[in-house]
C-alpha cells in the first residue's frame, strides 16, 4: 500500500455513553482506493500509538484490477469513555502472530463443537436448541438436553428441525455458524428460522442473530394487505430457553436501566421477569400498534419487573442486562433494541433463563403476515460479571474515516465538505440525525415491526385532529443509501445507528419473502403506504380495506412493483457488515425487479398483456406520435437498472451488467424523437429522471470496468441526447404550479435529480458541452434550494429523503475541480439499433409475437397453472 494520504485507510471509532472500553469487538467495512491494497497477507491495524493490534479481515469485493474495494475488518478496539480514536491499517511484512487461541469448529456425526479458548459450545445438528452443551473452565453450564427453543403456534409448541448448519465465516477473532431450518407442523408452509451465532477468540460471550419466518404468501383480497389475513401466522410465544446449573447461593442481578439501581434476588426464593410491553413514549398506544381486530391492545406504558407474580418495579424504557450467578462467575444477557423493539421479555423462573423474543405473556397473539419475517438479536457472556454487558446499550461505532471514504473513489455521490454550511450537503440546511430520531415519536414508529422505518409524516399534511396520522415510508427513494452516503461523508455515528436500524427493517419488514405469489410479487418491496391515508390495518403494506372507505375502489390495490424497488441502501449494509442475508436480498431484489419489468413470461400473462397493447392501441387512435418502448422511461426501469448494477456490485455475476445494457436499450435511443414522450407532462413524466440518473450510473460502472464497448457508447450516446433536450426545454416544476395536482415542496426536491443529470453529463460530454451542462446543474440546484428554503414543510420526510439522495451534487458544483473528464475520444462513434418505436399496429404486433414466443421457450403447464391460480 503506497504511502500518500489518498492511500491512508483509517476506521474511526467512537465511545458515545461514558463508559472506558477495552478490547470490545468491533467489525467494520472500509473502502480502499483502487490499486492501494493488493492483497491482506502483509496488512496491520496501528492504534493511535502505534501499537498493532489483533486483525481479522475479509476482502468482500475487488477492483477490477484485482485490488482490494472493499475489507470487512474485525478488531478489538479500546476507546476511553466519551472519546474517539482513529485506527489505521498499514501493510508491513513483519506481521505479528496473533496472541489469541484461535477458534476451533470441530464437526461430529450429531454435533458440532466449538471452542473458544474460554468456553466450548456443543451444537446439535438435528434440531435447535441453540446449544446442548456450554463448557466453562471445565464445568457445564447446562443441564439436561441443554437449551431449547420455544415456538407455540396452533396450539403446540412446534419442534425446530435443522436442514442446514454451515460455517459462514471463520477467522482468528470472530467464526459465525448459520443454522436454517422449520418447525414441524401441518401447515402446507412450516414456518421458518435462519440463526447466525458469533463466536469470539479468547471469550466466552457470543451473539446470537435469530430469523423467524413465515414464507407463505398473503392472500391479499382485491390487493389489499391487511392484518387478520389468511395467509397469517399467529402464535403465542417464541423463546430460547437456557437451563442453568445452580450453585448454592445463586442470586439474579437486574440492571433495567443505566442510572437506575439494580435489583438483587435470590433465586432460592423465586424468579423474576422484566417485560417490555410498549415503548413507554408519549404516544405508546398510538394507533400505529392496532392490531388484526383493529384494536391496540398495549396494557400500560413501558415495563414492568415482577417476582412471584406481583410488580415491584415499572418503568418507561429498558436496557436491561440481568446475571445470574452461578459461583464464580455468572452468566449475563442483554438483547439490543429491547425496548425499541418491543414486546420483549427476559425472565429466569427456577434455574431456567428464559429470553421471549416474543413474549407469551403479551395480551395478544402475534402475527407475521405471509412473507414477512422478525430478525432478533441477542448477546450472552457465560462468564461474566454483572456490568460485563453494559456496552450493549451503546456500543462503539466504527466507521471509515470521512477523509478515506472521500479518497477512495468507491462513491461518486459523497458531498465535499468545504466547512461553510452554506456549501455543505443541502440536507444541513433542514434537519440533523436528532431531528429524524425525534419523528419517530410522533407516531411512535417503536415496536418490532415498526422500528427503523421513518415516519412519513409529509403525508399528515391534510391530518385533522388529535390522533396520530400513521403512515410509513417504506424507503421510498431508498432512504437506507441517502443516511449512508451522510455516515460515509460525515463519519457521524447517529447517521449510521439510522441506517442500520432502516436496513435491517426493509429486509425483515417491507421485503415480501416467498416463493409462494405472483412472480412478479415474490421477494419485491411493498410500496409506502397510500397517500394522505391513514395506513389502515395494511402496517406496512399499500393498501388497506380500510382505505375502501375513502377511496375510489378501482384505484385501490395493488403489490409490489418495481417503481419501488431500492437497492443502494441494502447493498452499503452488506459492505459495512459482511452479513450475508443482504447480498442476498440485493440479488433478490434485482431479479424481481426484471420480472416485474418484464411481467412473469407465461402464455397466459403474455395473452393478458396482449389485450393491453391493443386497448393502448385503441385508445392512441389518430392523436399525436405516441412512443411504444419495451420498457418504460420511468422509475421502474430506472430502479431496476440501479438494482441490476448493485447486485453486480455484491455478486460480480456478469449477467446482471447485461441485463442493465438491456434495459437501456429497451427504454431509450440517442436518436429518439424526445418530443414525443410528453416529458414535460410533469404530473404523469417526471420519473424519467430517475432512469436517466441509473443511466449514468450504468456508464461510470463500465467506465471503471474499463468496458468501453457498444453498450457503454450507446448509454453516452442517449445520456448526452436526453441531457441536450433538458437543456433546451427543462424548467423548475413550480414555475407551472397550474399543472400540478399537489404542488408542495417534492417537486423543488425532485428538481435536485435534474442538477445530478447535468452534473453527470459534463463529465462525459465534449470539452465543448461542458460549462453548458455545469451551467444548468447550478441553476436547478441553487432553484430547488431557494424553493425548499421558502417552504416550512422542507423537513418532512419525503423531501429530506430526496435532499439525501440528491443534494450531494451542489457541494460539487462550488469547485471546478471535481469535474474530471471522462470522455473517451469517442464522439464519432456510430450506435447501432434503431430509436424507440412508435406505438403501431405493427410494432404491436411484433412485441406480441416476440413475448409469445419468448413465453413458449420457458413456461410450463404447472407454471401456467401457478400463474392462474394466483389470480383466482
Amino acid at each position: 500500500m503506497t504511502e500518500n494520504r489518498s492511500n491512508v485507510l483509517e476506521v474511526l471509532v467512537t465511545e458515545l455513553c461514558g463508559i472506558d472500553r477495552k478490547h470490545e469487538f468491533v467489525r467494520i467495512g472500509v473502502p480502499c482506493p483502487k490499486g492501494a491494497l493488493l492483497d491482506t497477507a502483509g496488512l496491520q491495524l496501528l492504534s493511535p500509538e502505534n501499537e498493532s493490534q489483533q486483525l481479522q479481515s475479509q476482502i468482500l469485493k475487488k477492483w477490477q484490477d484485482g485490488s482490494v474495494k472493499w475489507l470487512l475488518i474485525d478488531f478489538a478496539a479500546t476507546v476511553p469513555a466519551n472519546s474517539n480514536r482513529l485506527y489505521r491499517l498499514i501493510e508491513q511484512n513483519d506481521s505479528t502472530k496473533s496472541e489469541l487461541r484461535p477458534i476451533q469448529i470441530t464437526k461430529g456425526s450429531d454435533h458440532w463443537r466449538v471452542s473458544t479458548g474460554a468456553a466450548e459450545f456443543v451444537i446439535d445438528i438435528r434440531e435447535y436448541r441453540p446449544f446442548r452443551s456450554i463448557i466453562v473452565g471445565n464445568e457445564e453450564l447446562l443441564t439436561g438436553d441443554g437449551s431449547f427453543c420455544l415456538f407455540g403456534a396452533d396450539g403446540k409448541n412446534l419442534k425446530p428441525i435443522i436442514e442446514t448448519i454451515e460455517v459462514e465465516s471463520e477467522g482468528p477473532i470472530r467464526s459465525i455458524l448459520r443454522i436454517e431450518g422449520r418447525f414441524e407442523s401441518e401447515r402446507r408452509n412450516s414456518p421458518r428460522y435462519v440463526s447466525r451465532i458469533h463466536f469470539f477468540a479468547d471469550s466466552s460471550y457470543i451473539q446470537l442473530e435469530i430469523t423467524l419466518q413465515n414464507p407463505g404468501a398473503a392472500s391479499h383480497p382485491g390487493g389489499l394487505w391487511d392484518l387478520g389475513d389468511s395467509g397469517s401466522l399467529l402464535f403465542k410465544e417464541f423463546s430460547l430457553v437456557f437451563p442453568l446449573n445452580p450453585s448454592g447461593t445463586s442470586r439474579i442481578h437486574c440492571s433495567p436501566e443505566p442510572d437506575l439501581s439494580a435489583f438483587e434476588f435470590d433465586v432460592s426464593s423465586g424468579g423474576m421477569r422484566i417485560y417490555q410491553e410498549s415503548s413507554g413514549g408519549h404516544n405508546w398506544d398510538s394507533p400505529v400498534h392496532r392490531t388484526r381486530d383493529g384494536n391496540v391492545r398495549l396494557r400500560f406504558s413501558g415495563y414492568e419487573i415482577t417476582r412471584g407474580g406481583e410488580t415491584v418495579a415499572t418503568g418507561k424504557r429498558a436496557t436491561p442486562i440481568v446475571w445470574y450467578d452461578n459461583g464464580d462467575a455468572g452468566v449475563s444477557v442483554a438483547m439490543p433494541c429491547f425496548w425499541q423493539e418491543f414486546p420483549k421479555a427476559f425472565s429466569i423462573d427456577k434455574d431456567d433463563l428464559k429470553v421471549e423474543f416474543f413474549p407469551g405473556c403479551s395480551p395478544d397473539l402475534h402475527e407475521l403476515q405471509g412473507g414477512e419475517q422478525k430478525t432478533n438479536s441477542l448477546c450472552l457472556d457465560f462468564a461474566a460479571c454483572p456490568e460485563t454487558l453494559a456496552w450493549v446499550r451503546a456500543p462503539l461505532i466504527a466507521v471509515p474515516s470521512p477523509e478515506t471514504s472521500h479518497n477512495s473513489g468507491v462513491f461518486i455521490d459523497l458531498p465535499y465538505l468545504h466547512g461553510d454550511k452554506n456549501v455543505t450537503d443541502l440536507v444541513d440546511r433542514f434537519v440533523t440525525a436528532d431531528d429524524l430520531y425525534k419523528k419517530r415519536e410522533v407516531v411512535d414508529e417503536y415496536g418490532w415491526r415498526n422500528f427503523g422505518d421513518l415516519y412519513a409524516d409529509h403525508e399528515a399534511v391534510y391530518h385533522k385532529g388529535t390522533t396520530p396520522f400513521v403512515s410509513h415510508y417504506n424507503n421510498q427513494y431508498d432512504g437506507v443509501g441517502g443516511t449512508y452516503r451522510k455516515f460515509f461523508a460525515t463519519g457521524d455515528p447517529k447517521w449510521g445507528e439510522i441506517a442500520s436500524a432502516l436496513a435491517r427493517h426493509v429486509q425483515d419488514i417491507d421485503s415480501y419473502h416467498t416463493d409462494n405469489d405472483r412472480e412478479e410479487y415474490n421477494r419485491g418491496l411493498f410500496w409506502h403506504t397510500d397517500h394522505y391515508i391513514d395506513a389502515g390495518l395494511s402496517t406496512h403494506r399499500s393498501c388497506s380495506k380500510e382505505h375502501l372507505a375513502v377511496k375510489d375502489p378501482r384505484f385501490c390495490g395493488g403489490g409490489p412493483a418495481a417503481e419501488h424497488c431500492y437497492t443502494t441502501g441494502l447493498m452499503y449494509h452488506y459492505f459495512q457488515t459482511g452479513n450475508p442475508v443482504f447480498r442476498e436480498a440485493v440479488i433478490d431484489q434485482a431479479d424481481w425487479g426484471l420480472r416485474s419489468l418484464s411481467g412473469p413470461m407465461t402464455v397466459l400473462a403474455v395473452l393478458k398483456r396482449s389485450v393491453g397493447y391493443i386497448q393502448k392501441l385503441r385508445n392512441a387512435g389518430n392523436t399525436l406520435k405516441t412512443l411504444f418502448p419495451k420498457y418504460p422511461l420511468t422509475r421502474g426501469t430506472g430502479n431496476v437498472l440501479t438494482a441490476c448494477l448493485d447486485a453486480y456490485e455484491v455478486s460480480g455475476d456478469n449477467r446482471f451488467i447485461s441485463k442493465a445494457e438491456e434495459l437501456i436499450r429497451g427504454a431509450l435511443h440517442p436518436e429518439d424523437d424526445i418530443d414525443a414522450r410528453n416529458l414535460l407532462n410533469a404530473e404523469i413524466a417526471w420519473s424519467y429522471t430517475v432512469l436517466l440518473n441509473a443511466v449514468a450510473k450504468f456508464i461510470y460502472k463500465k467506465h471503471e470496468l474499463e468496458q468501453h464497448d457498444a453498450g457503454y457508447h450507446y448509454a453516452k450516446a442517449s445520456l448526452l441526447a436526453y441531457a441536450e433536450w433538458m437543456l433546451v426545454n427543462e424548467y423548475p416544476y413550480l414555475e407551472k404550479p397550474q399543472i400540478l395536482e399537489y404542488p408542495n415542496e417534492t417537486w423543488a426536491a425532485q428538481d435536485l435529480r435534474k442538477s445530478v443529470i447535468f452534473y453527470h453529463a459534463a463529465h462525459f460530454c465534449a470539452a465543448v458541452r461542458v460549462n453548458a451542462y455545469l451551467e444548468h446543474a447550478r441553476y436547478f440546484f441553487n432553484a430547488a434550494a431557494d424553493e425548499l428554503q421558502r417552504h416550512k414543510t422542507s423537513t418532512l420526510t419525503r423531501p429530506v429523503v430526496l435532499m439525501l439522495q440528491n443534494g450531494w451534487v451542489g457541494s460539487k458544483l462550488v469547485s471546478l475541480e471535481s469535474i474530471v473528464s471522462f470522455n473517451i475520444n469517442d464522439d464519432e462513434q456510430s450506435v447501432p439499433g434503431s430509436p424507440t418505436p412508435s406505438l403501431t399496429f405493427s410494432s404491436v404486433f411484433l412485441r406480441i409475437t416476440s413475448e409469445l414466443l419468448s413465453a413458449l421457450r420457458q413456461t410450463s403447464f404447472k407454471r401456467e397453472l401457478s400463474w392462474l391460480k394466483a389470480r383466482m
